[in-house]
């Protein structure tokens, strides 16, 4: 489990989102986000219901990494299982259990078994025929086990597509709500202003 630091709910702020209006999103970009932070708070406030998929996805540093842990902070809270960690970090215990270590073979049952999975900064890893097996038995696995995963990534679906297979962006784009992060980049703004 990644250190959740001090994100939650609480300390998202949506004054870092600029009030101007987008016309790719048809409302304010600030408007846009605050109904991200919305479905993110409904989907942690829902968690157990019913299974649900999330992918949080846009440039860097505006806000997926902290949405992410604040609904990880908060379904951990009411005792349901959640595994919170890097793609590449999970691919590495994929590729470790290949090679027939018992520890890697736990942590590949803990990535398919919880009760939520969040997968951070998808993407960023070396993408070899490896990840892509690995990748699709992650997500193909969870939706037949109808467990709850979120994906956070950098990259658009389409590069998604590209990047591993079409079936993988086809059941991401089928079964997961696809939630585009826009604005400026939060730690560029912070560093500029002394924060």
């Amino acid at each position: 489990m990644l250190d959740l630091g001090h994100q939650s709910f609480d300390t998202f702020s949506t004054d870092w989102y600029p009030d101007r209006y987008d016309p790719n999103i048809g409302i304010t970009v600030r408007q846009h986000m605050e109904m991200i932070y919305d479905i993110c708070a409904d989907f942690a406030h829902q968690f157990g219901k019913r299974p649900a998929n999330l992918l949080l996805f846009g440039a860097p540093g505006l806000g997926k990494t902290h949405l992410s842990a604040a609904i990880a902070r908060e379904v951990s809270g009411k005792g349901f299982s959640v595994v919170y960690d890097t793609a590449a970090h999970v691919f590495e215990r994929f590729e470790a259990q290949k090679f027939g270590r018992d520890e890697a073979e736990r942590d590949v049952e803990r990535v398919m078994n919880c009760d939520l999975l969040i997968l951070d900064d998808l993407g960023t890893e070396l993408t070899t025929a490896f990840v892509q097996s690995a990748l699709y038995q992650i997500i193909n696995g969870r939706l037949l086990e109808k467990k709850s995963t979120i994906v956070s990534t950098n990259l658009m679906p389409e590069a998604i597509a590209q990047r591993y297979s079409p079936q993988i962006a086809s059941r991401m784009e089928g079964e997961y709500q696809l939630l585009p992060f826009v604005g400026e980049d939060i730690r560029a703004l912070k560093k500029k202003r002394g924060l």
